[in-house]
């Protein structure tokens, strides 16, 4: 199936199942509300036409200018061979979305990971405790809000700083190609 032939199977089943939808690169977005993410997922992964039988990965997006993340689910049909993005927006403090490690198991790690990251929690999940930080640690790394302390402790030894060029390189700089240059009247 075409990504717009699945947009608008998904509208023909149920169309309280898409909010909005979006194609891009060959890949059809969907935004799903919140109220219809199991059911959703749950007719992508049953369907014969679809047939969304692997869940590929799931991340956040922070927008910076926006108080909500948007999570993202990327399906996959290994059979039919086509993709599908199932997007939900939730409220950066206190954002949440329904499980769906029920209908894929692979998607237990992937809302662990997501929840342990971005901050949004998976309601429903059976087992919802960190993966990669450790248990002390507070704060969410991928957002965009986060400071990272050690660049705040010390200053990057690769960092540009704004203005004129100097003429002496520091470690990790390339210099420009006009350091290199015969000066005029010079023999190259």
């Amino acid at each position: 199936m075409t990504p717009e032939e699945i947009v608008a199977h998904l509208q023909e089943v149920d169309a309280s199942f898409v909010e909005r939808s979006d194609i891009q690169f060959g890949q059809g977005s969907v935004w799903i509300p919140r109220d219809k993410w199991v059911a959703a997922a749950t007719h992508l992964k049953a369907c014969g036409r679809c047939r969304f039988d692997m869940f590929n990965f799931m991340s956040g997006v922070d927008w910076p200018d926006d108080d909500q993340i948007e999570v993202v689910a990327h399906l996959y049909s290994v059979r039919r061979q086509h993709h599908l993005n199932m997007k939900i927006r939730v409220p950066r403090e206190g954002g949440s979305v329904p499980t769906l490690s029920g209908v894929w198991r692979g998607a237990n790690w992937q809302e662990r990971e997501t929840w342990e990251l971005f901050g949004v929690a998976f309601e429903g999940h059976p087992h919802l405790v960190k993966l990669l930080l450790p248990e002390a640690f507070e704060g969410y790394p991928l957002r965009k809000d986060f400071l990272l302390m050690t660049r705040e402790a010390k200053e990057w030894e690769g960092r540009e700083e704004p203005g004129p060029p100097d003429s002496s390189p520091r470690p990790g700089r390339v210099p420009s190609p006009a350091a290199h240059a015969p000066a005029h009247g010079e023999a190259p």
